[in-house]
C-alpha cells in the first residue's frame, strides 16, 4: 500500500502539467487568416512573420509582426515574464525567441513594416542578411532596438514616396500628434 501511495505522489503532480498550455513549452496555436494581432487588430495572415507569447497565468497573445510583439510587450511590461516565440522565416513555424537569430532589415516587407526576420539557424540568418542587407543579432540585442514606428521604406511603403505617409497610419507607438 505504501508503494502505491508513493507512486501516486510521484505520478499525480506530473500528470497535472500535461494538459496545461501555460506549463508546457509548446507555442500557442495561431489560426492564420482568422486570429487577430493583439497590437494592431489586423488578421494574422503571414506565417513568416508571426509571433506570440504566453504569460505565467496562461494568457496568450499573438502578433502579425515581430515588431508588434516587441512594441506591445514593452508597453505592457510583459516580455520579461513571458515565454516568447517567433516564426522562423523559412520554416514558417514558431520557435523559441531567445534561441532565434534575427535580421532587422529594410529589405523585407513584414506585415506592419518592422522588417524583422527570425531564423532558427545562424547560417540561414547570415544568408538573409547578405541578400537583404542587415546584420544578424540575437534576442538580447533585438530587445534593445528602438522601435518607435515602422521603418520608412519597409513593407508599409506602398510606392508613395518615402513610406512615412503609410507608416503613420499604422503607428504602434501611440503618437499623440
Amino acid at each position: 500500500m505504501r508503494r502505491l501511495v508513493a507512486l501516486l505522489v510521484l505520478i499525480v503532480p506530473a500528470l497535472g502539467g500535461c494538459g496545461d498550455p501555460a506549463a508546457s513549452g509548446e507555442p500557442p496555436e495561431i489560426d492564420y487568416g482568422r486570429d487577430i494581432c493583439v497590437e494592431c487588430g489586423m488578421i494574422i495572415g503571414d506565417d513568416r512573420f508571426a509571433a506570440a507569447y504566453r504569460l505565467a497565468d496562461g494568457t496568450e497573445k499573438a502578433f502579425d509582426d515581430v515588431g508588434g510583439l516587441l512594441t506591445h510587450g514593452r508597453e505592457a511590461g510583459e516580455l520579461s515574464d513571458a515565454a516568447v516565440w517567433v516564426s522562423d522565416f523559412d520554416e514558417k513555424e514558431l520557435i523559441d525567441a531567445a534561441a532565434a537569430y534575427y535580421v532587422p532589415t529594410l529589405g523585407a516587407e513584414s506585415p506592419m513594416g518592422y522588417g524583422i526576420l527570425a531564423f532558427s539557424e545562424h547560417d540561414r540568418a547570415m544568408r538573409a542578411a547578405a541578400d537583404l542587407g542587415g546584420e544578424v543579432i540575437g534576442w538580447g540585442r533585438l530587445l534593445e532596438l528602438p522601435l518607435d514606428r515602422p521603418a520608412a521604406g519597409s513593407g508599409m511603403d506602398m510606392g508613395s514616396g518615402d513610406g512615412m505617409e503609410d507608416a503613420e497610419g499604422h503607428d504602434h507607438a501611440g503618437d499623440d500628434g
